[in-house]
């Protein structure tokens, strides 16, 4: 009997909507999406280098008069500041200077600064590396709070639980990044004294104890982008639990939790991908606010101080860098959105 119970399970059981193998014509269709997502990448990093090129271009002012003060610049005669402009290299055409940031940009050699002559890898790498270590943890803590919570929410929608986290993500969510980020200070640092408000640290300080200090700049980051998150899996939780396979689950006799984690979960992170490349996107802008109130060493600060002094090769290589990993972010979801659904990999042949 429980043998011939165990097997009319399986029979009222559905086959899962996920595929565990691709064939080769699958896989001929990704390598082509993946292709023409390449060449599109391309169009788009050339339009974000011009962009910022042109954008640095028409703000008032260079690097000569942001560095040299404008009573002092009075002293010098019209040769010597032609002379000056000429060492910087300000002095040639328009076109010229962009085709040469394009080639530096896509060859990742980001040249020297203007002003002392040291290379922007250099100046750009530590705070780089504290950024992306900031962010990569901010991702983590947030997706593993956004899949707690929005199963927790799902299983039981409209009760008590369900309707206190959706209430606390939508005020969240409408809260902007700096408002987060003074708040943490105030609450945290100023009244709890649990961290520190700033962290005075130099950019090559040991990674480890940076992070150690950087804990409100982590929630901050994440707060708002979680509260986004969390309602795109929770809605996609409950389309994915009053589905027809997951109700046949249930008159099969398995669990609530089980199907929630194994057969909704699965189908609800489609949606929710496409959110988490938003997210990556919005870290980027975000942690320039969050480190500025925080003074983390991350490469908003640098980006900030590059703004000051009109260090263009900076300001250049730093937005060209997040174009880059924003592009990367949005194939990674690609991919993770094609090995999840069949129904994309099935449309690949329309383009």
């Amino acid at each position: 009997m429980d043998h011939g119970l165990s097997a009319q399970r399986r029979c009222i059981l559905p086959a899962l909507p996920f595929p565990h193998t691709l064939g080769a014509t699958n896989m001929a269709r990704i390598i082509t999406m993946m292709g023409r997502r390449l060449a599109l990448s391309f169009f788009i990093l050339s339009l974000t280098a011009l962009i910022v090129f042109l954008g640095t271009e028409v703000l008032p002012g260079d690097a000569l008069t942001a560095t040299v003060p404008a009573e002092e610049l009075a002293f010098y005669s019209s040769e010597q500041i032609a002379d000056m402009r000429r060492e910087y290299g300000l002095d040639r055409p328009v076109y010229v200077r962009f085709l040469e940031v394009w080639q530096r940009l896509f060859t990742l050699d980001f040249g020297s600064t203007i002003v002392k002559r040291e290379p922007v890898f250099d100046r750009i790498l530590h705070p780089m590396i504290n950024s992306a270590i900031l962010a990569g943890v901010a991702l983590a803590v947030m997706l593993g709070a956004v899949i707690v919570l929005g199963v927790l929410a799902s299983l039981k929608p409209g009760r008590r639980l369900d309707n206190a986290i959706s209430g606390t993500t939508l005020f969240t969510y409408s809260m902007p990044d700096f408002v987060v980020s003074n708040i943490f200070v105030i609450v945290f640092a100023v009244w709890l004294g649990l961290s520190p408000a700033v962290i005075f640290a130099p950019t090559d300080a040991p990674k480890l104890a940076i992070l150690a200090a950087a804990i409100l700049p982590v929630i901050a980051l994440c707060v708002h982008g979680a509260a986004y998150q969390f309602r795109l899996l929770r809605t996609g939780m409950i389309e994915a639990l009053n589905s027809d396979y997951a109700e046949r689950a249930q008159l099969a006799g398995v669990p609530a939790w089980r199907i929630g984690i194994q057969h909704a979960l699965p189908s609800a992170m489609i949606p929710m991908l496409n959110g988490t490349a938003v997210f990556v996107a919005a870290l980027l802008s975000n942690s320039v606010v969050v480190e500025a109130v925080f003074k983390f060493p991350g490469v908003g600060s640098e980006l900030l101080r590059a703004l000051a002094q009109r260090e263009i090769p900076i300001i250049q290589a730093i937005a060209f860098l997040a174009a880059l990993a924003v592009i990367a972010a949005n194939l990674i979801a690609d991919l993770a959105v094609l090995a999840l659904d069949p129904r994309v990999r099935t449309s690949a042949r329309h383009g």
